[in-house]
């Protein structure tokens, strides 16, 4: 099994200019993540991957996934909290800002 971490961030205005909530999920899976496949676990898809490395210090990858941002429509608002709530209620976890980001 392959363990991985899967990060995105959702943020607060949709030209990326402001704030951010770090999101992340840690799974395992049978085989290594492809930059472009997508991860699951039971009904929950992680997305398309933008980003896979290799973390050797503690044996599993770092992955990440589009960014969100707010959007308003017609229809509906979703709004960052909207957003991050959605995001959460889906299985994803608040980053502690403490931890190490990946950057790409």
């Amino acid at each position: 099994m392959n363990r991985c971490y899967v990060e995105k961030r959702v943020w607060q205005d949709p030209e990326k200019l402001t704030d951010y909530t770090c999101l992340y999920r840690q799974l395992e899976v049978a085989e290594a993540p492809e930059f472009g496949a997508e991860m699951m676990d039971g009904r929950w898809y992680s997305g398309p991957l933008t980003f896979v490395v290799w973390n050797p210090e503690d044996e599993s990858f770092k992955c990440r996934v589009d960014d969100e941002t707010p959007c308003t429509d017609a229809n509906y608002d979703y709004s960052h909290e909207f957003l991050v709530e959605n995001a959460l209620q889906q299985g994803w976890h608040i980053c502690e800002r403490s931890e190490v980001e990946i950057v790409h």
